[in-house]
């Protein structure tokens, strides 16, 4: 292969790679489609400050864009930082949820120490889980929006119960469980709708990206 094709060849690899269409990669290159289709094509090439531009925006180097064996692609490395974030993420939720049943320890241990008796002192432990549900909910809502549902009704149920063991002596304080049950309602309800309109901007996402397609292909074909 010559210098040109390796480096037409990459060009298309790692634009692909990064999820980018043609028109996307001009706009951050300040450059038009029909410049960044005649590099893709052999036809010419970028000059080098271009081309660290573009090794810039892909995360590699000038190398790797002219030579035919480089570094890791694009794609192990992105998987790769995924999973390290996924890691960070896990260990600073584990770390958030053992200083708050840490903190839940201690007041415990001063209570006791205080001499607090006609109090049920493993009730904070009760009160710190909605909390502990709470950051779960959170860190879910960040990667699997999926289940937030789950995580959601068992923080409200949660809060619920802490109200009910609190107060058991209080008339009438199953009515807090019918309560919980309305807001269980609201949250499928909201839950519905993020859904509906999570799908309806994934429509519209690829009714652009087919727009774009169709673009780069109307750069690509010749003009007769």
């Amino acid at each position: 292969m010559t210098e040109k094709e390796i480096l037409a060849s990459n060009l298309i690899k790692y634009r692909k790679n990064a999820g980018l269409s043609q028109v996307e990669l001009a706009k951050k290159l300040n450059y038009s489609n029909k410049n960044i289709s005649k590099w893709e094509n052999g036809e010419t090439m970028p000059n080098a400050f271009v081309l660290q531009k573009i090794a810039n925006i892909y995360g590699i180097t000038v190398e790797d864009l002219i030579t035919e064996n480089g570094n890791p692609k694009p794609e192990e490395i992105q998987k790769t930082n995924s999973v390290r974030k996924t890691i960070f993420r896990i260990t600073m939720l584990l770390l958030a949820n053992a200083i708050l049943y840490a903190s839940g320890t201690l007041l415990i241990y001063i209570l006791k120490l205080v001499g607090v008796k006609n109090f049920p002192l493993y009730f904070i432990y009760l009160y710190l889980s909605p909390l502990s549900f709470l950051s779960i909910t959170i860190y879910i809502r960040v990667i699997y929006n999926v289940v937030e549902i789950l995580s959601m009704s068992a923080l409200n149920w949660l809060v619920c119960l802490s109200f009910y063991l609190s107060f058991i002596n209080a008339p009438h304080m199953n009515f807090i469980f019918v309560m919980g049950g309305g807001v269980e309602i609201i949250e499928i309800c909201i839950a519905l709708l993020v859904n509906i309109k999570l799908r309806n901007d994934k429509k519209k996402k690829s009714g652009q990206e087919l727009q774009e397609e169709s673009e780069e292909l109307k750069t690509q074909c010749p003009k007769e």
